[in-house]
């Protein structure tokens, strides 16, 4: 576990070191348009997805940080294509926004908490 974080760690240093801009909304579902067929059969969008999906498991398991944020189980929740689908719909919303706020939205919406509340 501890190697996973360390790479978790080394991948955003590296990728964070370049002069690179978040993918917006518009920009996710302009690569959703060019996909023949279902969009969440994208790899890119899919890879795009999971690496924010182990982001996030690797943070909750460190941190307990998202527990608030989503409280049904992860198998169940971290549905990739359920995902893509979501930020998708809600990519017209504000095109320009980070699409991977849209993912936050997702789990706040999905997550399950507020049926714990």
């Amino acid at each position: 576990m501890k190697r996973l974080f360390k790479v978790t760690i080394w991948l955003l240093v590296m990728f964070s070191s370049f002069n690179t801009a978040a993918l917006t909304a518009e920009q996710f579902n302009q690569i959703c348009q060019s996909t023949p067929g279902d969009c969440g059969n994208n790899g890119t969008l899919q890879a795009y997805v999971g690496g924010a999906l182990d982001l996030l498991a690797t943070l909750n398991e460190q941190t307990n940080y998202l527990d608030k944020l989503y409280c049904k189980q992860s198998k169940q929740l971290f549905d990739v294509a359920a995902i893509i689908g979501f930020i998708q719909t809600h990519s017209n919303e504000s095109q320009q926004q980070n699409a991977m706020l849209l993912m936050v939205r997702y789990f706040e919406q999905n997550g399950g908490c507020k049926d714990n509340e």
